[in-house]
């Protein structure tokens, strides 16, 4: 598994509200997701290479979210570059989906 990026931000709302938030409609655990409560942890991933993986961390304003996309293909692990374009914008868009799930779970 390498990761390929990671963002973060901080919610600005009590750790365990943040992850009540978090927590309401993720579901449980199955054969492409992982849920653990405990840990504040929620992680998701395809058959191919995608694992994205999403976190909560005390912070001294709140919580911290962390939003990690990992490589996980075994073979032909250069592969994803090029079936996403090399990934060009890719962090942007990242960075702006946290954004938008920061106020979300500040609201």
């Amino acid at each position: 598994m390498r990761l390929l990026f990671e963002v973060s931000g901080v919610v600005r709302a009590p750790l365990e509200h943040v992850r009540e938030r978090m927590f309401t409609d993720a579901g449980e655990s199955g054969s492409h997701r992982l849920v653990d409560r405990e840990r504040g942890v929620i992680a998701y991933w395809g058959d191919w290479w995608y694992r994205g993986e999403d976190s909560l961390h005390p912070h001294l304003d709140g919580a911290l979210l962390v939003h990690r996309v990992y490589n996980i293909s075994r073979q032909g692990n250069w592969a994803p570059y090029l079936a996403n374009k090399l990934f060009l914008g890719y962090r942007a868009r990242l960075e702006q989906g946290l954004r938008e799930r920061i106020a979300q779970l500040e609201s």
